[in-house]
């Protein structure tokens, strides 16, 4: 989804809420946080108090009209009624996108982690609204004391003792499923030049063919700028043109929260893409009005290719190349291969745009398998 569309979505989202909520989005672009997890954030609410108001748990025309008293009201026997509700309803996997750990899972298996995960993005949503504002001061007007008071906007938080229903899979085993979709030293770039001109060798019809022929190119490009630099999904989806820097060996990104970031791109794959931005006019019937780097065509004319698209070509290639991978794990794949020359959990996190280094310790795990299996062979 464009970044554009993205906002636009968030800002209907927003609208349809109560202002008590509107108050802590606000809060949370000033922090700031990223488009996408206020537009998550702002389903997760609506959803929510959709459910209050049909349940009768609170007395409203609409959800807007919803007040803090109604939330003063609730206990903690409604917190855990709501998640019996996510945990029942079968509409609770339509959203949930991200099958990175889930790629040898049955449907069934992959629906049920599908619902755990989507349980706790509703949950976690639902603690962070609740303690700010029983943390967020007000002052008002007490009639008793015949005085202003300062007091917190909610007066007791219940969900600080709700757990939040996680996925059941410890963190080990998540970081061996993790492995077994990474892309590391030679067979990345023997990925991307499989890409480029082995995988048409595979298909037998002629419109499969052509089809290949026509997106080989800007495929190839894309997978090279994922391996070449580690950047998210989101990231590549939202690149234009002019943030390319040859000379440099970069591409300017909006990471997470907004911020602008160069993103470094190794030499190895850049004449991948310099090919790419040679051909991308002719191919996508594209011209200066049409800034996204990477590009479809519908009816003949160029538009800036979704994340679902990309997420959906990658899993083709990667299925018949005989590992699947998401674009998610070439990032990894990137994090991994950076913590083995560094081994500085820092720089790793600086390459990847990320905020610390909590979420780089899945390098570490797999270093640490790679050293004993050095040590076990050492002498052999």
């Amino acid at each position: 989804m464009s970044r554009e569309l993205l906002r636009e979505r968030y800002e209907k989202e927003f609208e349809k809420l109560p202002d008590f909520v509107q108050k802590y989005l606000l809060y949370l672009e000033a922090i700031p946080r990223s488009t996408n997890t206020l537009y998550e954030y702002s389903k997760e609410y609506r959803r929510f108090l959709t459910w209050l108001l049909a349940e009768g748990i609170v007395q409203a025309k609409d959800i807007t009209e919803i007040r803090l008293a109604d939330f003063e009201r609730l206990n903690k026997d409604k917190i855990v009624l709501y998640k019996s509700f996510l945990n029942q309803s079968p509409k609770r996997t339509f959203e949930e996108k991200n099958e990175n750990d889930l790629a040898q899972a049955s449907l069934g298996e992959r629906n049920t982690h599908r619902l755990k995960v989507t349980v706790q993005r509703s949950i976690t949503a639902l603690r962070s609204l609740f303690k700010y504002l029983a943390n967020e001061e007000v002052e008002e007007y007490d009639e008793q004391i015949g005085d202003y008071i300062i007091r917190p906007m909610l007066r007791r938080n219940i969900m600080v003792n709700i757990e939040n229903g996680g996925v059941d899979a410890s963190g080990e085993v998540r970081k061996d499923k993790i492995e077994k979709m990474l892309y590391l030293d030679s067979e990345a770039i023997d990925f991307v030049e499989y890409v480029y001109s082995g995988y048409g060798n595979t298909l037998t019809s002629r419109q499969a063919k052509t089809a290949y022929e026509k997106n080989r190119i800007r495929d190839t490009a894309i997978l090279a700028l994922f391996l070449g630099s580690g950047i998210r999904l989101s990231e590549l989806v939202n690149t234009n043109v002019s943030d390319l820097n040859y000379e440099g060996l970069y591409v300017q990104v909006q990471r997470k929260g907004d911020t602008l970031d160069h993103a470094m791109i190794s030499p190895i794959f850049i004449d991948y893409l310099q090919e790419y931005i040679e051909q991308r006019e002719s191919l996508y019937n594209a011209d200066d009005s049409v800034p996204a780097l990477f590009l479809t065509k519908h009816k003949n004319v160029a538009k800036r290719m979704e994340g679902g698209s990309i997420e959906k070509m990658i899993d083709k290639y990667s299925t018949a190349f005989g590992k699947r991978t998401t674009p998610h794990k070439l990032r990894h794949s990137v994090g991994t291969m950076a913590f083995r020359k560094t081994k500085n959990l820092k720089t790793v996190s600086e390459i990847l745009g990320q905020r610390g280094t909590s979420a780089t310790e899945i390098y570490t795990h797999i270093v640490k398998k790679e050293k004993r299996s050095v040590i076990n062979d050492l002498w052999t």
